[in-house]
């Protein structure tokens, strides 16, 4: 069946939010703790700042709904071009500038080797055991197996089937949840499913409409996202980079998602399209991929001149300023290129313009 010419706008506002909870968690807590950015001393906004990391969590709960929308009803090999179209040119732009600069700087913290930063491009770094040009590239990579794991569904003609699929990914979820499988978990997004398969549900209770089996997978979805949830925070209390995270508010926060998503999936929470949606779907993508590492080295050479408050606010101009440049100049052109070389042999179905 083909896919419903969608467009959500709240989704599109929902990744802008998620992007600047990250941002936000980088520059005023993690950054800061590490060392990448000194003199950023705002303890009252970092004990906010330190929860943006679950932003992550919101862009997994994102994927899950607008990948199966752009899945339904595309063949295996137009949803590849369009993932490929999507994600490659934004990425190796990004992994491009934030290499060159620690290079140029001579920024041991942040340099990888040419072979990382040539696997880097593939997206597979976490494959080769690569380090990573920017850090936050690891959930780029947990997206990845996500595409893998809906190509195969599509190449197996298995979309029919797609409710009992995400039965069992989340069976495997809740047995490594019990006892983790280093192996099942990393190959098979364990931790990571039950954000995946509520947006995915979410998507099919919108366009579909509700069941007990729909119903039933996002009860189990929530629990094991708190689960999962929690242990990270507990986690993120140990270590170098310590940081207290009150677990009632890490609960809170993944209450928060899945409850903004019902409303979306039960046409509660609708958006008119509008200039703040618009850019927070086109630029959240390349944002996240030039913010952290490149951000960080930016800041730097700007404090000692400036002061901390001037160098924070031309950093985000200018990785704003990029971002927007990389989507318009490379993004845009490039991946209409890539995604008609691709599917050029047969296009029988729309993939949905919101896939990202």
């Amino acid at each position: 069946m083909k896919s419903p010419a969608l467009r959500f706008n709240e989704i599109d506002f929902l990744r802008g939010i998620a992007c600047l909870a990250v941002l936000l968690f980088h520059y005023f807590s993690r950054a800061p703790r590490a060392g990448w950015m000194q003199g950023v001393d705002y303890p009252a906004f970092e004990a906010l700042a330190r929860y943006g990391y679950l932003g992550v969590h919101l862009f997994f709960v994102i994927s899950g709904f607008v990948i199966l929308m752009s899945a339904h009803g595309a063949t295996p090999r137009a949803f590849v071009a369009s993932r490929v179209a999507r994600l490659y040119p934004t990425l190796w732009v990004g992994a491009t500038l934030t290499a060159a600069t620690a290079w140029l700087l001579g920024e041991v913290r942040f340099a990888v080797s040419l072979r990382d930063y040539l696997i880097n491009l593939t997206m597979l770094a976490h494959w080769f055991d690569a380090s990573y040009v920017d850090g936050a590239y690891w959930s780029l990579a947990y997206e990845l197996h996500f595409y893998i794991f809906v190509w195969v569904a599509l190449r197996l003609g298995l979309m029919d089937r797609l409710s009992w699929l995400l039965v069992g990914w989340l069976a495997i979820s809740a047995v490594n949840a019990i006892k983790p499988m280093w192996p099942l978990q990393f190959w098979l997004n364990a931790k990571w499913a039950p954000f995946f398969v509520a947006g995915g549900v979410f998507y099919l209770i919108r366009t579909q409409g509700g069941t007990a089996l729909r119903y039933a997978l996002l009860a189990a979805s929530f629990a094991l996202a708190q689960v999962y949830a929690l242990g990270d925070a507990a986690a993120q209390g140990t270590g170098p980079e310590a940081v207290a995270l009150q677990p009632a508010a890490v609960a809170a926060v993944v209450t928060a998602v899945f409850g903004v998503f019902w409303l979306i999936a039960t046409g509660r929470f609708c958006m008119r399209a509008s200039t703040m949606t618009v850019y927070a779907g086109l630029l959240t993508y390349p944002v996240y991929v030039i913010h952290q590492f490149f951000g960080a080295m930016l800041f730097e050479q700007l404090r000692g001149a400036l002061g901390v408050p001037l160098a924070m606010g031309l950093t985000v101009a200018a990785v704003l300023g990029l971002a927007w440049a990389i989507h318009a100049g490379v993004e845009r052109p490039l991946g209409k290129r890539l995604r008609q070389a691709l599917d050029a042999p047969h296009r029988p179905a729309r993939v949905s313009s919101l896939a990202g």
